[in-house]
């Protein structure tokens, strides 16, 4: 009996083969009763236009058709393995971080850090860190001859690269070598995750607790249809390399800017194999704003052009087709920009001047247009298996088509663009308005053709109305395009803060002298940095003195000096509840270095994880089992300091995380077991709130360094006053958390 998600697999390919039929016969329909012989040159760049965004359609539905789904072996222990980190002018402080994560790797290996900017900072970095320094005197090549350096210092099997930004999970080493007992698998690829969700190119809804990013495609799709085919490439960080299969080759390709397409194209073309583990195993910083995001794709798009002219994977040898079409997939998107300046000129074009790329656009036109359009979209929507996101990938595709058209003339004339740039991140730098100019171009000259023709309309000095109704909304769509990208990037055009901040919920204890006494009290992390934090507390945190501040995490703990920076208060009921900002003061280098451990390894991975990357396509909808659930009652978010303690008289301090009349959802640092009673009181200090409750089920944050648990508690006296006091304090508390 086939599953519910093997039957929506079986339908969406089948609507992707109807979807390519109807768009073949659309196509030929389209050249050979609708060019317009009066305009033929306007007729064929429309048409090219539509068969180069079927094609790349296509191309997408081909590799994307199965997806590779793999399970992780068992590690291959007794190997030499040499980490990399290649950076040049990179933050000491991100570089830091990458670094203590490299070392915190479980399985024996180096640290190399590849200074090309030969800096004396990052060298004391490592002599402190315990890390080799390699520093060359030449920087030819960039990157890749920076990596060819390395390996020249280097004599281990397999080689692990990370960019300086890319902090690697404890067992990522753990995880992937045991890939390499197939002597012929080159290397293995994970994705590159970000984690600072609020870059110019994620989207979040956090009350649906759903993150969509422009990348998710590449690695939660195509990347896993790739290594069907077995065809999934290296991306340049976040992998591990054998070292025989790149002194094949020669080390490195150098001869583009992005020397990782180039160097999986040789590997694949020696008759290596590759592998993509799809599981996050490190996390790195995002471009922040639109101008490192222009940077980043202008490489890319140089990069693509420089393989497909130089090593076009359609032409070497020792290929299968199948990787030749998952290459030339991957080298053919910039075409996209000059496909969309089409376009984005089609309806202006025709509304000021009247001249049509068709011979009628009627309703015979629409009854051909309409259901291609309508069968196509929905294809791709499913054969995207809920990561695509069709109307922001057309507004990213107005953000960067000017930028993907300009790749063709960097690489065809000018030498300086085709250098290595590195993607400025974690710099509060400016961008700049003029990157904005193409879609506010776009947008004005689409509502000027509009008012245009509209008004030769009212003047009766045409009578294509129904003309200039299609075509005007043609232009609207592309306006809206326009303007949702602006919007976005001009609360993006510089970054605002030095660092996100990563939201958690662990319990702290602070204290502060005063009056002759020393007060202490409990309270929450609502977010954190390396260089602050941010509390959720019952009762005011003093802003007039240094506090002390203890992080309870889990297995140890880690006291920091605080000033107050920011606070506000609301009062609920009879307590008062505070949220506070506080900057950390005469840190030692050991507590720093602490809390990046857990921050990287803890705090980011669970808040991470409560996200989803993913929709329910409308197949998915259909198909799964509805079932008659019991309705829940609302929750609501407290993050609210809690002692517990159960019938075996441990004692610890949790969080509440959310409430609601019947149970809680507790934030614990000890395994508590199903149907176990415990007792609950919220702030401890003052101990006059309890709640008594049995133990449902339990949930294990997976980190060796730092276990936590969920525990979902049942209440024993529900709507009791005292749960409802609680509930009023969460709801009182929404005017501190949702600013």
């Amino acid at each position: 009996m086939k599953t519910h998600a093997s039957r929506a697999e079986h339908l969406r390919r089948v609507f992707a083969i109807v979807a390519v039929i109807v768009t073949v016969y659309y196509l030929y329909w389209r050249i050979t009763e609708t060019f317009n012989p009066n305009a033929l040159v306007f007729s064929w760049a429309l048409w090219v236009a539509e068969v180069f965004g079927a094609f790349s359609t296509f191309l997408l539905y081909f590799v994307v058709w199965k997806q590779k789904e793999r399970t992780t072996p068992e590690p291959l222990p007794g190997r030499t393995v040499d980490v990399f980190i290649p950076t040049v002018n990179e933050s000491v402080d991100v570089l830091r971080k990458t670094l203590l994560a490299c070392n915190n790797l479980k399985y024996p290996h180096r640290t190399i850090v590849l200074d090309d900017g030969n800096r004396r900072e990052v060298r004391d970095l490592c002599g402190e860190l315990g890390c080799i320094h390699l520093a060359r005197s030449s920087h030819k090549h960039a990157k890749a001859g920076n990596l060819n350096f390395g390996l020249e210092h280097s004599e281990a099997e397999f080689v692990a690269v990370f960019d300086a930004d890319h902090a690697p999970l404890p067992h990522f080493l753990d995880q992937l070598l045991g890939y390499f007992r197939d002597d012929e698998v080159a290397f293995v690829q994970t994705p590159q995750e970000y984690y600072n969700i609020d870059s110019f190119q994620h989207r979040v809804d956090a009350k649906k607790k759903y993150i969509w990013a422009e990348q998710y495609l590449f690695y939660s799709l195509i990347q896993p249809g790739r290594d069907h085919w077995k065809a999934a490439y290296f991306v340049g960080s976040c992998a591990i390399i054998r070292r025989k299969a790149l002194d094949d080759i020669g080390g490195f390709a150098h001869e583009s800017v992005t020397e990782d397409l180039l160097t999986s194209v040789r590997i694949h073309s020696k008759g290596w194999s590759s592998v993509y583990h799809n599981e996050v195993l490190a996390y790195g910083i995002a471009a922040e704003t639109i101008h490192p995001f222009q940077i980043q794709r202008m490489r890319w798009g140089i990069g693509s052009w420089q393989v497909f002219f130089r090593a076009n994977p359609l032409f070497m040898r020792g290929m299968s087709f199948a990787q030749r079409l998952c290459y030339l997939e991957s080298l053919i998107y910039p075409l996209e920009g000059f496909q969309k300046l089409i376009f984005y000129a089609t309806p202006p074009i025709a509304l000021i001047t009247g001249i049509l790329p068709m011979r009628a656009l009627d309703i015979n036109y629409l009854l051909h247009f309409i259901p291609y359009y309508t069968i196509s979209l929905f294809a791709f929507n499913e054969m995207s298996r809920g990561v695509g996101g069709n109307l922001l990938l057309e507004q990213f595709s107005m953000g960067k088509f000017v930028t993907y058209i300009g790749t063709l003339g960097a690489f065809l004339f000018s030498r300086k663009s085709k250098q290595f740039k590195v993607t400025p991140k974690g710099q509060r730098s400016l961008a700049p308005y003029r990157l904005l100019i193409p879609q506010i171009v776009v947008c004005i000259i689409s509502i000027v053709a509009i008012v245009w023709a509209l008004v030769e309309l009212i003047l009766q000095l045409r009578n294509d109305d129904f003309i200039i109704v299609v075509n005007s909304l043609w232009a609207l769509y592309n306006s809206g395009l326009a303007i949702g990208i602006i919007l976005y990037a001009r609360k993006k055009l510089f970054q605002r803060r030095k660092i996100f901040r990563i939201p958690d919920s662990l319990p702290v204890r602070y204290s502060y002298s005063g009056r002759g006494r020393d007060s202490g009290r409990y309270a929450v992390i609502d977010n954190m940095t390396r260089y602050g934090i941010s509390l959720f507390s019952i009762g005011r945190v003093p802003d007039d003195r240094v506090v002390r501040l203890t992080v309870l995490l889990p297995k140890k703990e880690v006291s920091i000096d605080c000033v107050f920076l920011h606070g506000k208060t609301v009062a609920a009921a009879n307590h008062l509840i505070s949220r506070t900002g506080l900057r950390f003061v005469n840190i030692d280098t050991t507590a720093r270095d602490e809390l990046s451990h857990y921050l990287h390894e803890g705090a980011l991975v669970k808040f991470l994880r409560e996200y989803s990357k993913r929709y329910r396509t409308f197949l998915e909808r259909q198909l799964e089992e509805h079932r008659r659930r019991k309705r829940r009652a609302r929750r609501h978010y407290a993050n609210l300091p809690v002692a517990l303690s159960s019938g075996n008289n441990r004692l610890s301090i949790g969080v509440i995380r959310n409430i609601s009349s019947t149970g809680v959802l507790l934030a614990a640092q000890e395994n508590y077991r199903p149907e176990e009673q415990v007792q609950l009181v919220v702030a401890p200090e003052t101990g006059n709130i309890r709640l008594m409750g049995t133990v449902v089920r339990t949930v294990r944050h997976q980190s060796e360094n730092y276990p936590e648990y969920y525990a979902g508690i049942r209440l024993s006296e529900p709507d009791s006053e005292r749960v409802k006091y609680i509930l009023q304090l969460a709801h009182k508390a929404k005017a501190l958390y949702h600013e």
